[in-house]
């Protein structure tokens, strides 16, 4: 699966991940939910719901049975320049 963490300036927030094959844990303001994308077909996921009061999911495309997805990535003002210009990254 490949991630790409989008940057948005938002000071104080946070939103932490973590990756077990195709499923994604996201966490925000303590609240945590799962999204598995493991039996998503080829194909571009709609409307993904979630009960975080943001949806962290910016987009996801399955081709050839490659996943990548776009995931929401809040930053401070003072960010780095890797998180101001992230790369997609293989998890």
């Amino acid at each position: 699966m490949k991630i790409l963490l989008s940057p948005q300036v938002n000071p104080g927030k946070k939103i932490t991940y973590q990756f077990t094959g195709e499923i994604i844990t996201a966490t925000f303001e303590g609240v945590t939910d799962v999204f598995d994308f493991s039996l998503m077909p080829d194909g571009e996921a709609n409307q993904i719901e979630t009960a975080l009061s943001i949806n962290p999911i910016i987009n996801a495309v399955k081709e050839n049975g490659s996943l990548s997805i776009e995931l929401l990535n809040f930053i401070p003002e003072d960010a780095t320049e890797n998180e101001k210009f992230p790369v997609w990254m293989e998890v």
